[in-house]
């Protein structure tokens, strides 16, 4: 037993990059045998309130998983052979790998002192929505601040091994505010970007931001806030930028909304003009 989980741990440390960075490229769809075991796997996974499929990862027979809040890979060719040799028994090979990620795959608040995962801290923005959704409460509440009226920033720990959000139980444990990690996170990402420059649109000419490192809908907060810019945030993976004269606006939405509703990661399918105390919807 132990052999083959072990396996799975040892093939989701090679997949790290792929995951860290989000690769984009599209390559050649999964087989259908693929495609009816991935459905069986999520179908299994969906039993269980704090676990969710997020989706394979590109180019890879691998996947990702949300358990209890904490994103990590998972390599799948050796929960398929076991599911080929004991199809069965695939209901209890799915439980024994959940209660293996539960006991050695996840993070829990003493693995992070503050001095050790500072320089690991990033922002996301996600709508309010979510937050709301992830239905948290006490320790295990999300970190997050007010970002315009209807979105948030939450906050990553993005380390080599997994990305796990901010709760209330880490701020007491480092005694730090959330106005403290948000300026740490903030720099965070400024570090990360380095010396590039946001493209700054001209009229009639959105321009799309997608560099695949995750954090790109994050790179709003680095944008200024006296050039009257319209941004959309489709996904966690996009920004769009565009000058609101000669703006298609209704063009413009209803794009956001169709990325939006394919996305793994969605987060608002509106349009916002970027204002002092936070982006601000253009529609109703």
């Amino acid at each position: 037993m132990w052999d083959w989980i072990v396996g799975i741990w040892c093939g989701a440390a090679v997949l790290l990059a792929a995951v860290l960075h989000r690769l984009r490229r599209r390559p050649p769809g999964p087989t259908p045998e693929v495609v009816r075991f991935v459905e069986r796997f999520s179908k299994e996974l969906a039993r269980y309130e704090d676990v969710q499929f997020l989706g394979l990862l590109p180019g890879q027979f691998a996947c990702l998983l949300r358990v209890r809040g904490q994103e990590t890979p998972m390599s799948l060719h050796e929960i398929h052979r076991r599911c080929q040799a004991f199809p069965a028994a695939f209901p209890k090979t799915v439980e024994q790998l959940l209660a293996e990620i539960d006991d050695i795959g996840l993070d829990r608040l003493e693995d992070h002192e503050f001095g050790a995962v500072a320089q690991d801290l990033m922002p996301q923005v996600r709508s309010r929505d979510w937050v709301a959704a992830k239905g948290l409460f006490g320790d295990a509440a999300l970190v997050s601040m007010p970002f315009g009226e209807d979105l948030a920033i939450v906050y990553v720990i993005d380390d080599p091994r997994s990305m796990t959000f901010v709760c209330r139980g880490h701020l007491k444990r480092w005694h730090r505010g959330v106005e403290d990690v948000h300026h740490l996170a903030t720099s965070n990402l400024r570090r990360r970007a380095g010396s590039a420059v946001l493209p700054v649109p001209s009229a009639g000419a959105p321009v799309l931001l997608q560099t695949g490192d995750g954090y790109d809908a994050a790179r709003v907060l680095l944008l200024p806030l006296d050039q009257q810019l319209l941004v959309a945030m489709p996904e966690r993976d996009v920004l769009w930028l565009a000058r609101e004269e000669g703006q298609d606006l209704s063009r413009l939405e209803q794009q956001a909304q169709a990325m939006a509703a394919a996305s793994s990661h969605p987060i608002s399918d509106h349009v916002y003009r970027l204002a002092a105390d936070g982006p601000s919807r253009l529609t109703r």
